[in-house]
């Protein structure tokens, strides 16, 4: 005979489970990076093992095992194609002469001061006479050093820091030696649980809908096929702008004439992984490229070369907000730039690089688990019908480009039109 708990035990064992459960998300908070990782591993190789498994119909263990490997193969030979680039990149970044870069913008302001009070200003008629604020500027930028020389340390000071150095090596020692191995239990433990994840995955959320009461469990699917969507949508496209923005940079730049257009290339598409902060990172090596070494195709200015630069980067970001973001991510991680610049602060001094490389997924499940949560508590339907939410069928990259010249050609004043319809318009 079971007996039936009344609504306030039911609140109270309610409450006590959460805080079980956050006491228990608290305790295991050394292990969560790993899990996470571990699920995210499951989840990116998720629709190889799939093809193994469904289309070509191997045993659910093989087709894990031979998606593995491949991953390994992958990573083992990623270095030998990945690795000269990038420390090409670096070293190209590196070897830049900062010295001439600073002697440069240096002459070139102080230049165009001068250039400024030679010149005979007016405005509205009225002569403006700006000596007085530029004379005191130009002192300050000719006494400026034009040697950066870096000053070595003493004899003295180097026998005091390695004796110092001594003192300090068994604990440097000991620190090492378990950051090694607790990094190498971690990294299996992140193994095992990919594996396990990408076994019975399936069957855990089976169990997991399971133990959901039946009258939820169509919206609980339903919810966690949202998120599933989300996730999805971010990692590809991710992967797909990586390789698009990359590959403009490295042509656009290569067209513009600035050395090192590859190199910057990789570190554009690189840098895109983190939201927002990645792009306009990426554009400060290339700025500075452009600003001490010039075009080799062009006789351009430094100075007016490296705003080329720059604007080439701010028409490519653009571009890719407006046409190519939306075609690849769609709506399912659509973010207010601000809200995603936030999270990725925020998520950086939580939980370090993770957090500010997932800050944008992480948002967009959260918006969706609380517009769920929000249209219960209202007694609406937490998810809109097909028939009242109309997909948004972006158009091509080459509709929207006619479309906007149409645009700008049937404009009175437009200088692509013709002279015949320009005396039509007369007439009329």
């Amino acid at each position: 005979m079971t007996t039936e708990w009344k609504t306030t035990t039911k609140y109270i064992v309610s409450i006590g489970l959460i805080v079980l459960g956050l006491v228990i998300i608290y305790i295991s908070r050394s292990v969560l990076p790993s899990l996470i990782i571990g699920g995210l591993i499951a989840f990116l190789v998720r629709p190889l093992v799939n093809v193994f498994d469904k289309k070509l119909r191997f045993p659910r263990g093989l087709a894990v095992l031979t998606t593995y490997l491949i991953v390994i193969i992958i990573i083992l030979l990623s270095p030998l194609i990945l690795i000269p680039p990038i420390i090409s990149a670096v070293r190209f970044v590196i070897e830049i002469d900062y010295q001439a870069l600073i002697d440069n913008i240096l002459t070139w302001f102080e230049t165009t001061l001068l250039s400024i009070r030679a010149s005979d200003l007016h405005i509205l008629g009225v002569p403006i006479n700006l000596d007085n604020l530029i004379d005191p500027i130009l002192p300050s930028i000719q006494d400026v050093s034009p040697v950066i020389t870096p000053k070595l340390p003493t004899i003295d000071v180097i026998l005091d820091s390695t004796m110092s150095a001594f003192s300090l090596s068994y604990n440097v020692a000991v620190g090492i030696v378990g950051s090694v191995t607790s990094g190498f239990i971690a990294f299996i433990y992140m193994i095992f649980v990919a594996l396990y994840l990408s076994f019975d995955g399936g069957q855990i959320y089976e169990n997991f809908l399971g133990i959901i009461p039946e009258p939820m469990r169509y919206e609980i699917s339903t919810l966690i096929a949202r998120l599933k969507k989300i996730w999805e949508s971010f990692f590809r496209g991710q992967i797909t702008l990586m390789i698009i923005i990359g590959t403009s940079v490295w042509l656009g730049l290569t067209l513009l004439g600035l050395p090192g257009a590859f190199a910057l290339g990789i570190i554009a598409g690189l840098l895109e992984i983190i939201p927002n902060i990645g792009p306009i990172l990426a554009a400060v090596p290339a700025f500075i490229v452009a600003l001490l070494q010039g075009s080799y195709l062009y006789n351009i200015d430094n100075f007016i070369f490296a705003l080329i630069v720059i604007g080439f980067y701010i028409l490519l970001q653009t571009l890719e907000n407006y046409f190519i973001v939306p075609r690849i991510l769609g709506g399912a991680v659509e973010l207010h730039p601000l809200v995603v610049l936030t999270g990725v602060l925020i998520g950086a001094t939580v939980w370090g690089i993770l957090g500010a490389l997932l800050a944008a997924p992480i948002i967009a499940s959260f918006r969706e688990i609380i517009a769920y949560l929000y249209n219960k508590i209202l007694d609406r339907d937490p998810f809109p019908s097909d028939e009242d939410e109309q997909a948004i069928e972006y158009p091509t990259l080459t509709e929207t480009i006619t479309e906007k010249i149409q645009q700008i050609k049937n404009h009175p004043k437009s200088p692509l039109r013709s002279s015949d319809e320009n005396a039509e318009i007369s007439d009329e």
